[in-house]
């Protein structure tokens, strides 16, 4: 069987995976006392907000970038 595309691997930071957790694209939203985690980036039509609905601990996508530290 033939693949349509390949994908690139998961973005890799000091030969761990990176997670959703250090993105800089990751946004936390908190409706009463519950907390949900949504991607900025990646798109979704099944929730509310029009982003997708992430866990931090899933393996980071082909679109992660590094959170930047504040001073």
């Amino acid at each position: 069987m033939e693949t349509l595309f390949e994908l690139p691997e998961p973005s890799k930071k000091d030969g761990t995976t990176a997670t959703c957790r250090t993105c800089e694209h990751r946004q936390r939203w908190e409706y009463g006392l519950s907390v949900f985690q949504y991607c900025g980036v990646r798109k979704s039509g099944r929730t509310s907000n029009g982003l997708l609905k992430i866990k931090c601990k899933d393996k980071a996508c082909v679109l992660y970038k590094e959170e930047t530290k504040q001073p």
